[in-house]
């Protein structure tokens, strides 16, 4: 009686293992799963810096092509820069004006 009882509560605890190891494995396949998902988010995301990054670098070299900024490494002579590019417009604005009234 003893050993019937030995052997049921052993194949109980291997049935609760068994049960146990279909779970995990079945929370490791979502994990897989979920990190496959956010390393395509990642590469996605790393795409549009990079195409952000690109536009950024074309935008400055049309601006030094057009006698604009250069690669602006300190914001304050940026912004110097760019407020004086629009007192300029505002005098050659100024000067249309005067000669359309002229």
């Amino acid at each position: 009686m003893v050993l019937e009882q030995y052997i049921q509560r052993v194949e109980e605890k291997l049935q609760q293992l068994v049960k146990r190891l279909h779970q995990l494995q079945s929370e490791n396949a979502s994990l897989k799963e979920e990190i496959n998902h956010q390393q395509q988010t990642l590469q996605q995301q790393q795409l549009a810096i990079q195409a952000l990054e690109d536009k950024l670098h074309l935008a400055r070299i049309a601006a030094t092509a057009q006698g604009g900024a250069t690669v602006a490494t300190d914001d304050a002579a940026f912004k110097k820069e760019i407020r004086s590019k629009i007192n300029d417009y505002i005098r050659e604005i100024d000067r249309c004006i005067a000669l359309l009234n002229g």
